[in-house]
């Protein structure tokens, strides 16, 4: 195995849903990977919009993203 398929199992395994969503200011469609199990992710309403903010596990950060479609759940075991 090389150094990017070790990688891409770690990914992988701390990933525990996809997500996508409509970003207005860029005009297109995101696709993240990432989990809840950081302090801090959470899901909320506002305003008739549904927000979530997340642990993006590919690029290492919180994201936020407005009403989002889950689109791959990782089943529990």
């Amino acid at each position: 195995m090389n150094r990017d398929t070790i990688q891409a199992g770690k990914i992988f395994q701390s990933t525990d849903f996809a997500v996508s969503w409509y970003a207005k200011k860029y005009n297109k469609v995101i696709f993240r990977i990432g989990n809840m199990s950081k302090d801090g992710c959470r899901v909320w309403e506002s305003n008739g919009k549904k927000y979530m903010c997340f642990w993006d596990t590919v690029l290492e950060r919180y994201t936020t993203c407005i009403n989002p479609m889950i689109t791959y759940k990782r089943k529990v075991s």
